[in-house]
């Protein structure tokens, strides 16, 4: 008597837990595949801003930066002319942002100030 008392209980028991795991899944996507992202969608979510790190490997204090797509974005003050410096480094690129049919293998940018267009290539 004992034991199929304990089993209905048991059994219970993983009923409710069964429920709640499965209302877990589904409500934080842990087994249910999700459907790929757009492109630009991916790289907003993996960016992330390089704080300045005091001497780096040349002794230098590191500049801060964006970083998306493997595009690193410098916006710093210069120390000699305190003019506001923005620098794009192209080097680590990620290879979905590459024009492939551009024999120059170009990165297609649009730089605007205050709204205006500086730049675009």
């Amino acid at each position: 008597m004992l034991a199929k008392s304990v089993m209905f209980r048991v059994r219970r028991l993983t009923a409710i837990i069964t429920t709640v795991h499965k209302a877990m899944t589904n409500r934080f996507g842990r087994s249910t595949p999700s459907a790929p992202q757009p492109l630009h969608h991916q790289l907003h979510r993996a960016a992330r801003f390089w704080p300045v790190e005091a001497a780096g490997s040349d002794g230098e204090d590191t500049l801060p930066a964006l970083e998306m797509g493997g595009v690193l974005v410098f916006v710093y003050l210069d120390s000699d002319s305190t003019e506001l410096r923005v620098s794009v480094d192209l080097d680590t690129v990620d290879q979905r942002l590459v024009r492939h049919d551009d024999p120059d293998e170009t990165v297609p940018m649009h730089i605007t100030v205050q709204g205006d267009t500086v730049f675009r290539a």
